[in-house]
């Protein structure tokens, strides 16, 4: 088996051969990788056929070139859900507490909404209908809804162009969700009444940073006996409120200043 130094040596060179392939999106040649790194031809080659074996790098059959591959984007995609997940934690964690009730992050990712992050409450009915990693077309669900209510009429008809057969499968189109879009303008916060699941319903509210980026939703899900009017305006809506504005103001600080 190879000792520690020759593993960590061996993510160092990895790391160097993708940074490498960041630079280079189009497709880079065995001699630019060679020339980027100055890794003898033999150690670059090895480099690049192990992350061949493990996916993360792809070769051009014809041109012969190397770019990065689909499932590190995955990773990417994975590693900053987790990041996301982490800083919601402390607000949907007391969300949960004070409502009693479940709570959903979800984040958009092309026509669809997709769960990071989950807390349940205390209340001993619980509302389970999204687990992290569940993927939703926008405008489906508490928090999906929320997301797709707080985008721009183009991109709204592009979603649900793309998602017309998946909607349908939920019983939704885009009548429907655009009705929904106009309630959300008019009460100020998305509402799944039973759409999904008939005896649970979800209240959702986008989180959006202080540049306008549309970064998140915040849902509170249960059984539809909690969702009466007085219990939402007088318990859910101003919790939920109160930590959408708290994770928009956290994200807001991570956002790269704006050139001037």
């Amino acid at each position: 088996m190879p000792n520690d130094e020759a593993v960590v040596g061996s993510i160092a060179r990895a790391a160097r051969v993708l940074d490498v392939l960041v630079d280079m999106p189009e497709g880079a040649a065995l001699a630019d990788v060679v020339a980027r790194t100055s890794f003898s031809k033999t150690t670059a080659h090895r480099v690049l056929a192990a992350l061949q074996d493990v996916d993360y790098v792809v070769q051009d059959p014809e041109a012969r070139t190397y770019r990065l591959g689909i499932r590190l984007g995955a990773l990417a995609r994975s590693a900053a859900a987790i990041d996301m997940a982490g800083i919601a934690y402390c607000g949907m964690r007391r969300l949960a507490d004070v409502t009693g009730d479940t709570v959903f992050l979800s984040v958009p990712e092309g026509p669809s909404a997709v769960c990071v992050a989950r807390e349940v409450g205390a209340y001993p009915i619980r509302t389970l209908t999204l687990d992290r990693g569940d993927r939703r077309p926008l405008g489906v669900g508490g928090g999906a809804l929320a997301l797709y209510c707080a985008m721009p009429a183009s991109t709204r008809a592009a979603v649900n162009r793309a998602n017309a057969a998946w909607l349908a499968e939920y019983g939704f189109d885009a009548e429907r969700l655009e009705r929904a879009k106009a309630d959300f303008d008019r009460v100020g916060y998305a509402m799944n009444a039973g759409g999904v699941v008939a005896a649970m319903s979800a209240v959702g509210l986008p989180v959006v940073t202080a540049g306008g980026r549309l970064a998140a939703a915040l849902a509170v899900g249960a059984i539809n006996e909690r969702m009466e009017q007085a219990r939402l305006e007088q318990v859910i809506l101003p919790a939920l409120r109160e930590e959408t504005a708290r994770l928009a103001a956290r994200l807001s600080v991570r956002e790269p200043e704006a050139d001037t």
